[in-house]
């Protein structure tokens, strides 16, 4: 069989993530690795107001993210990590990174073409944040975001999907009266 595969090299066209939306999992419903894409997509899109969810757009070539798979005695499971960087220092962004410090979360990478979403109900991820801190004035300071896990399934990938979350003002304001 041939096939051909577009290798895009163009900036405007490199599928790289550019935002990011992360889900404490208490507004789900269940669901697993087993769950139909539609079903999935339905519930992020339907999310209630009341959900706690933030979501931020990367800062450039600022994420990794890596989901290797590896044999165990249950077969083979994927362990997704991810891993980027908030700016800047602030108060209020320390207390929204708190209330989801050490919670299970579902995670949402965005790139221009695809939408990759990493953990399930039934498997969810582990958010901790740390401060990150430099002498040097042009290093970045803010906050590294840390998020891993292990899944029985690959991450779920949904493509020209618009998520009205992005849309919807669930996340929390961190700018105040000027």
């Amino acid at each position: 069989m041939i096939q051909e595969l577009c290798n895009s090299g163009h900036e405007n066209f490199i599928d790289t993530p550019f935002k990011i939306a992360v889900f404490e999992i208490s507004a789900f419903p269940f669901f697993n690795q087993l769950t139909s894409d539609a079903t999935i997509e339905s519930i992020i899109t339907n999310l209630p107001n009341t959900a706690q969810v933030f979501y931020t757009e990367l800062l450039p070539k600022n994420i990794q993210v890596s989901n290797p798979t590896k044999i165990n005695t249950s077969g083979k499971t994927y362990t997704p990590h991810i891993s980027f960087t908030l700016t800047p220092q602030d108060k209020n962004l320390q207390a929204l990174l708190e209330t989801f410090n050490n919670k299970e979360v579902i995670v949402l990478v965005s790139k221009r073409t695809t939408d990759h979403l990493y953990g399930t109900t039934a498997q969810p991820l582990l958010f901790v944040y740390h401060p990150l801190n430099a002498n040097d004035p042009q290093s970045v300071k803010g906050y590294t975001v840390n998020i891993d896990g292990e899944t029985f399934g690959p991450e779920a990938i949904f493509e020209n999907v618009v998520f009205n979350i992005y849309s919807r003002g669930l996340a929390f304001q961190l700018a105040g009266d000027l």
